[in-house]
């Protein structure tokens, strides 16, 4: 992750990093006419009058090394909490999906046992949906050994869960302020069937998808905003979906979590910001590596280039510094006049596609 922060730096900024950047990937991040901060590691001899950003809001930077906050690591906490979350929405009303606080095993198990509709179970803390645990009928209670490994600890939280009636993943940007938050944009999340969490793209239909739905956003972040023990300022994201009611009606979930820090969103934001990105889709996926086993990523890409006349580069390293890959890459890909977006992407994913074959 700390290599994106080159896409929110300016040539004055030093961006600290654990591992050094390929040169390969800067080079060819200069070459596409990127004016990027300095990489720096802790310990290096460093101005005490910088300012710190962060993914999230954790630490403060002293003596030119990171030290953990408590009363920040507090309020990250609090604010990033499922489990507050789902109070904030229980006492306002902002979800159409029921929800139940499980506070241990035998909790769980009695919950089960009276199981009527499908659930989800949900960890406290989590990314991209890997923290979850589809639970659809009484005999899939085996599933109860997974807790410990993808749900950490209880309380969890049970909601209901729609299943294949989910068809559009969404988040809202938005920047918080002394006045309140302030709506950047919107984007389309790329999630697989699992929930596994594989990209998201942005571009004029993705706000027109939005439109009927955007008012309800607002209220939803305005009333968090209000309701929250703790004032957010910077960045977040809102996640949400749509899904069809049983009567063949399309419901919004407005807010499934708020993450109150940098997210993938808001890279995608800043990216197409300074590229000036209005008219076309442009979007970040996450290709995975696990399964390749041999790859020139410099090849393969040039080759993307010239087969769509398109703009695509990594945001994030194939490799460690020892040259082994990592489970993915970030790749951006912007589309064009001559390609739309749909027709890239699918350019895109059959490529990928091929590899593993």
């Amino acid at each position: 992750m700390e290599k994106l922060f080159f896409f929110l730096s300016r040539p004055e900024d030093l961006i600290l990093v654990k591992d050094g950047l390929d040169p390969n990937l800067l080079a060819d991040w200069k070459e596409l006419g990127w004016e990027m901060g300095t990489e720096t590691k802790e310990g290096f001899l460093l101005p005490e009058d910088l300012s710190l950003v962060e993914w999230g809001q954790l630490h403060n930077f002293t003596d030119g090394s990171l030290v953990i906050d408590r009363s920040l690591l507090e309020k990250s906490s609090y604010l990033n909490s499922k489990l507050i979350q789902n109070d904030w929405k229980e006492d306002s009303g902002l979800s159409p999906l029921w929800t139940k606080r499980i506070s241990s095993e035998d909790s769980l198990i009695d919950f089960l046992n009276e199981l009527e509709s499908p659930v989800v179970l949900k960890s406290e803390f989590g990314l991209a949906g890997r923290n979850q645990i589809a639970i659809t009928s009484k005999s899939q209670s085996w599933k109860l050994q997974q807790i410990t490994k993808r749900l950490f600890r209880y309380p969890i939280l049970a909601e209901e869960w729609v299943g294949e009636s989910r068809f559009y993943d969404f988040s809202t940007l938005w920047d918080f302020s002394n006045t309140g938050p302030v709506y950047l944009g919107s984007t389309e999340m790329i999630v697989e069937e699992d929930g596994t969490f594989r990209g998201i793209k942005m571009s004029p239909q993705t706000e027109i998808n939005l439109v009927p739905y955007l008012d309800l956003c607002f209220h939803t972040v305005k009333t968090v905003s209000r309701t929250s023990e703790f004032s957010h300022l910077g960045p977040a994201a809102m996640d949400g979906f749509l899904f069809r009611s049983q009567e063949g009606k399309t419901v919004c979930q407005p807010m499934s979590e708020i993450n109150f820090r940098y997210s993938m969103g808001r890279i995608l934001y800043e990216i197409r910001k300074r590229r000036l990105v209005k008219e076309f889709e442009s979007g970040i996926l996450f290709l995975p590596l696990s399964k390749i086993r041999s790859w020139s990523e410099w090849a393969w890409i040039s080759k993307l280039r010239n087969d769509t006349n398109s703009v695509l580069f990594y945001v994030t390293p194939a490799r460690d510094e020892r040259g082994k890959l990592f489970q993915n890459v970030g790749l951006y890909y912007e589309a064009n006049e001559q390609m739309d977006g749909p027709s890239l992407f699918a350019k895109i994913a059959e490529e990928w596609q091929a590899l593993g074959m």
